[in-house]
């Protein structure tokens, strides 16, 4: 293979087994990418200082969100690839907007996963055709203020809006005056938010709720 060596440590992250050790037999075989993590859990790669996380973006019904895992391996000073068999264009469109640098399917060649890497790496976004598909199939999201998305957790979770306020340390009043704008915000994206099923509905959708 005419591709330079990658000068980067990599976390491969996948719940299925097969999948991650088949990617690391891979690359060892290649003399790619020193593999300095295979496993399912975001918050161990994070501490293992690697460059470059290859993340898949469903990791199963017990783990955090993609958003929550991508924001975990960023500050911890790693860069995200998304990798998954499906195009889940909410889910890649929320990681993409807490830090990860790309995506590529499962069905990619080995070498452009290595370019994908290598782009990664240098801390650049991987552009490729399947996430431009995505990207233009994805629903935009609205721009919520940090207490707009507190109330909307809250609200969404069950919460009575007193007990948001309470929650918040704010007035019932002003906790209604936060989910209005929710509702608003959704409603200037063409998204119905009105009653709290579907504020639910498309939070989680969005990846913003913490279930």
């Amino acid at each position: 293979m005419s591709t330079a060596p990658v000068k980067c440590s990599l976390a491969l992250i996948d719940d299925h087994e097969v999948v991650r050790e088949g990617l690391r037999a891979l690359l060892a075989q290649s003399g790619h990418t020193p593999v300095v993590y295979c496993g399912d859990k975001p918050h161990e790669a994070a501490l293992t200082g690697a460059q470059v996380a290859l993340l898949d973006v469903d990791l199963g019904p017990s783990s955090s969100s993609v958003s929550d895992s991508v924001q975990l391996l960023t500050e911890a000073g790693t860069h995200v690839l998304l990798l998954s068999a499906y195009e889940d264009s909410v889910a890649i469109r929320s990681a993409l907007n807490c830090g990860a640098l790309g995506f590529v399917a499962k069905r990619v060649s080995l070498e452009a996963l290595i370019e994908a890497i290598e782009v990664v790496a240098n801390g650049e976004l991987y552009l490729s055709m399947d996430l431009a598909s995505i990207l233009s199939l994805a629903p935009e999201t609205p721009d919520l203020s940090p207490r707009e998305l507190h109330a909307l957790r809250l609200y969404a979770s069950g919460l009575k809006l007193s007990a948001v306020a309470a929650t918040m340390g704010i007035s019932p009043h002003t906790a209604k005056e936060y989910l209005d704008r929710v509702r608003t915000k959704y409603a200037h994206v063409g998204r119905t938010a009105r009653t709290r099923t579907q504020m639910f509905a498309e939070a989680q959708r969005d990846g913003l709720l913490d279930l």
